[in-house]
């Protein structure tokens, strides 16, 4: 253990004092693109490197990045052992999103999402690979204005945003020529600021901050030169209270009241579970395939509690209703030439929202995702682009909605349709 904590001090030493000003960089731009979203998989991307954004998010079987440590820590294995690699990844989310309810209707002024993700994978020997990233997942973004039923006389704002960034640090270490292990901390900070309209009351929740932490795990096995697997384990993520913003409130659109300290309790992040192959078909042909479990049924996202410091102190439930989520995925690539290679893959994911509990701050799950990308790459650099569909996606209240005094959302109509530009460009040293 000793001599791991003195190879990854050595490192990592070295590394900043080739150019210190280089991590420093990736965390400022990370963190600076890390917009409000809508995201087609829950409240995250379906990818986090350009690779597996174009074979529809499939990647813990694969790790043909330096990001791929994100989903899965043993991918850092499969790294060349005699170079460094840092890749990047970027996003552009083109938004269509419209609210019609029972009075009035708004298309959702939040249109372009830009996010960057950026990873290290650096080999200590022969069997151990360390690496770090920074991970700028998506969250709820939304910007509506339209007069409510208790509230009609003028429009009210209906509006969410959400900020999470993730820095996962990781080892991975061959077990054996074909199987490897790879685990990992990670720091994460989460921001949110939301307003909504509760039967004839007007809320603003003040910006708030929340850190938190949990841990990856995974094994990557190569059952045979063509064929290989890989299993990959997120903790949730464990915040305290989102705390720190201040909270407003005005009856019927009159003057708002200071309600002071706001604070949301006890965020948490969704576990999940991902298992996936892939199989060299023939020498121009790798078919990838991959499921993925996200338990949102226990986070945040399914039920909160919104705590007003006053001088009594008073806690307000506010159900999202996010629900557990299935993901399949299947892509392929086509090796094209000797540096060229083309990925194509279809995302099916089941919905994560409750019809009872819609609003519209809340995010849509498409159900059915296309994906498409080109790269050139070369043993020291590549540089490559894609783009994504995530087809049309409507959701109906039932009549009524299990948020106390969302008498607006009960009859509401939210749908949604989503283009991803996706980018990205790495380099060996």
């Amino acid at each position: 253990m000793l001599f791991i904590g003195r190879e990854v001090q050595h490192i990592v030493g070295r590394f900043l004092w080739v150019n210190p000003l280089r991590l420093v960089g990736i965390l400022w731009v990370a963190w600076a693109w890390s917009f409000p979203a809508l995201a087609t998989d829950g409240v995250e991307p379906i990818g986090v490197s350009m690779q597996a954004r174009a074979r529809g998010g499939a990647d813990v079987a694969v790790g043909d990045s330096a990001l791929s440590q994100i989903d899965n820590p043993a991918s850092l294995c499969l790294s060349p052992r005699d170079l460094c690699k840092l890749d990047f990844a970027g996003k552009l989310g083109i938004l269509d999103v419209r609210w019609r309810g029972p009075l009035d209707s708004d298309d959702s002024e939040v249109k372009l999402i830009p996010l960057v993700n950026a990873g290290i994978a650096v080999p200590l020997n022969d069997r151990l690979t360390f690496g770090v990233a920074l991970n700028s997942k998506a969250g709820l973004g939304t910007r509506f204005s339209f007069r409510h039923l208790f509230i009609p006389f003028w429009n009210r704002r209906e509006a969410s945003d959400t900020k999470m960034v993730s820095m996962p640090i990781s080892l991975g270490y061959k077990l054996t020529d074909k199987l490897s292990f790879g685990l990992g901390g990670r720091f994460e900070a989460a921001t949110s600021e939301f307003s909504t309209v509760l039967g004839p009351a007007d809320i603003e929740f003040g910006r708030g901050y929340a850190y938190g932490g949990g841990f990856n795990a995974g094994l990557h096995y190569k059952a045979a030169d063509t064929l290989s697997f890989g299993l990959a384990y997120r903790s949730p993520t464990w915040f305290g209270d989102l705390s720190g913003g201040k909270g407003k409130a005005s009856l019927l659109g009159c003057l708002p009241v200071s309600l002071g300290e706001v604070a949301l309790e006890d965020l948490k992040g969704a576990q999940r579970i991902a298992a996936g192959a892939a199989w060299d078909a023939t020498p121009w042909l790798k078919i990838i395939g991959e499921v993925r479990w996200l338990n949102y049924d226990q986070s945040t996202f399914h039920r909160t509690r919104i705590r007003i410091h006053s001088p009594i102190d008073l806690s307000y439930p506010f159900p999202l209703g996010y629900c557990d989520q299935w993901a399949f995925i299947l892509g392929s690539e086509f090796k094209l030439s000797e540096h060229w290679r083309l990925g194509a893959g279809y995302h099916f994911a089941t919905p994560n929202t409750d019809r009872y509990n819609l609003t519209p701050m809340g995010s849509i799950t498409s159900t059915h995702h296309g994906t498409i990308g080109l790269r050139y790459e070369t043993r020291k650099w590549w540089v490559g682009g894609g783009y994504v569909i995530a087809f049309p996606k409507s959701i109906d209240g039932p009549g009524s909605s299990h948020i106390l005094l969302g008498t607006d959302y009960g009859d509401g109509h939210l749908a949604q349709t989503q283009h991803l530009i996706s980018m990205g460009f790495g380099f060996s040293w």
